[in-house]
C-alpha cells in the first residue's frame, strides 16, 4: 500500500478534503484552462480519494467522470465522498490493476491525471493506453513529476527519497516528450512548472511548521507530523536544486 490512512489523513489536512497532492482546486483549474468539459466523458487516472473528480464534475461541468486507482481503500473512500457530495450518478470509481486500461477504444473525450503517473515506470506503454481510450480529437491533460539528467545520483534527491513512503518512477521531461510523440499524439507539450511548485511546497512547509502541523501531531502523533515536515523540506531541496521537475503534459489524439 503506497497511501496508508495516516498519510492520506495528513495530506487532506494540508490540501483539503479528498486531495492528496499540492495545489487544490486552483491547480486543477490551471490544468484545465481553455478546456470546456461540457458534455465530456472523463477518465481520471490515479483518482486517489476522489477530490479532483468532484471538481471535474461539479465545478468544471463534466458529464461523467470515471476515476481509477489500484488501492481498494482509496476507491472506497472516493465513493463515500461522491455519495456525500451527491455526485454518485455522475462520478464513479473503479479498482484496476496496473497495465492495460479496462476500457474499450475511443471511450473518453478527456483523460486527466494529477500527480499520479509518477508511480508508473513505462511511460510509453501508459501513453499508448491513454491514446487508445481517447476518442479521435480527444485531449490528454496531466501533471507529473520528472527529474533532471543525472538526478538518480543526486545526494539531494536521495536524501529526499530515502524518507519517502512511496515508490516513484522518474524520467527526464525530454524522455516523456519523446514517448508522447512515439505514442502518436498530436501537439504534445511538456511544460516545466518547477517555480510554481516551489511556491506551493514552501506553503506546505509553512503549514506543517504552524497550526496544521500542530493539528496533525494532535490527531496522528508527533512522529508522523515530523516525518511529513521532513519530507516536505527535503522535497523543497530537490526542487530548489533543479533535480525535481514538476511538469504539465498536454496532447491530443489526432482526429
Amino acid at each position: 500500500m503506497q497511501y496508508p490512512k495516516e498519510l492520506t489523513d495528513a495530506l487532506e489536512l494540508i490540501w483539503g478534503e479528498g486531495m492528496l497532492s499540492p495545489g487544490g482546486p486552483e491547480k486543477v483549474a490551471d490544468m484545465l484552462e481553455g478546456t470546456d468539459l461540457s458534455d465530456h466523458h472523463v477518465l481520471d487516472i490515479g483518482s486517489g480519494l476522489g477530490g479532483i473528480d468532484m471538481l471535474l464534475a461539479a465545478k468544471h461541468g463534466a458529464a461523467s467522470v470515471i476515476g481509477i486507482d489500484v488501492e481498494p481503500r482509496l476507491i472506497e473512500s472516493a465513493r463515500d465522498l461522491a455519495a456525500k457530495r451527491g455526485l454518485s450518478g455522475r462520478v464513479t470509481f473503479q479498482l484496476v490493476t496496473p497495465g492495460k486500461l479496462p476500457f474499450v477504444d475511443s471511450s473518453f473525450d478527456l483523460v486527466f491525471s494529477k500527480d499520479a503517473m509518477l508511480h508508473i515506470a513505462d511511460k510509453l506503454a501508459l501513453y499508448l493506453e491513454v491514446l487508445r481510450v481517447l476518442k479521435p480529437g480527444g485531449t490528454f491533460i496531466a501533471a507529473d513529476f520528472f527529474w533532471s539528467e543525472g538526478a538518480a545520483e543526486s545526494g539531494v534527491v536521495n536524501a529526499w527519497l530515502g524518507k519517502s513512503q512511496s515508490d516513484f518512477e522518474f524520467t527526464p521531461p525530454a524522455v516523456a516528450l519523446r514517448a508522447l510523440i512515439e505514442a502518436g499524439f498530436a501537439e504534445p507539450s511538456v511544460t516545466d512548472l518547477r517555480q510554481e511548485l516551489q511556491k506551493a511546497n514552501r506553503k506546505e512547509v509553512a503549514l506543517l511548521k504552524g497550526p496544521v502541523g500542530q493539528k496533525l501531531s494532535a490527531i496522528l502523533g508527533a512522529e508522523i507530523a515530523e516525518m511529513r515536515l521532513t519530507n516536505a523540506e527535503r522535497r523543497q531541496a530537490a526542487l530548489d536544486s533543479g533535480d525535481l521537475i514538476p511538469c504539465h503534459l498536454r496532447a491530443r489524439r489526432p482526429s
